[in-house]
């Protein structure tokens, strides 16, 4: 049985930064964020986004996401709308890529870990975290949003404090590249001591 590790965090943390290095030590990633844009482009979602949104929002046969994320940003209902057509073909992937992995483990980067009701498909549960202002200044020199936005963006999402408790490990990103490479191969060599948990299919 594969063992499943989900590794989540608030934007700016550095979970992707951290998922990188393990796929540098050879390890497997599966991004739910690249898993659902996919879904996004297929074409019975498109059809459902079109019904909802008009053809606007479909650009050379593929979902606008700029337009997309300017609709659903702020907008609870829109935002419901999209994930009740996105996340259960998401999902439907992951429980697929799980049944086939023939691995010992397999990582997950998974965002909205939690508010997507998802701790229960994981047999281990990893939250990178760093202070506000760390993130808030790697978030300004990536991306071309003010300050504002950025902090709007931080605002919407659902506190460390509340997620870290419900983790196994917690690693705290605020140092070098060099201490969370550290932090991530300290973690692949603790996997033999990592128990399998009863776990819900992410998936029926």
């Amino acid at each position: 049985m594969t063992l499943l590790i989900g590794i989540t965090g608030n934007i700016g943390s550095g979970k992707s930064a951290f998922c990188r290095i393990l796929e540098q030590h050879g390890e497997r990633v599966i991004y739910a964020d690249e898993v659902a844009q996919k879904q996004l482009d297929k074409p019975e979602i498109l059809q459902k986004l079109s019904e909802r949104w008009g053809k606007d929002f479909i650009s050379d046969g593929r979902a606008d996401r700029q337009k997309i994320a300017s609709i659903v940003f702020g907008n609870p209902d829109e935002l419901a709308f999209l994930n009740s057509v996105v996340h259960p073909k998401t999902l439907q992937e992951f429980q697929g890529i799980v049944e086939e992995c023939q691995a010992e483990h397999l990582f997950f980067e998974v965002p909205l870990l939690f508010e997507a009701d998802l701790a229960a498909c994981f047999d281990h549960l990893v939250i990178i975290t760093a202070t506000r202002e760390i993130r808030l200044q790697r978030l300004l020199k990536r991306d071309s949003q003010s300050r504002q936005q950025i902090e709007t963006r931080m605002d919407a999402q659902m506190d460390d404090s509340l997620k870290i408790p419900l983790c196994d490990l917690v690693v705290e990103n605020n140092g070098s590249w060099e201490d969370l490479s550290q932090a991530a191969q300290k973690l692949i060599s603790d996997l033999p001591n990592i128990k399998p948990k009863e776990k819900r299919a992410f998936y029926p």
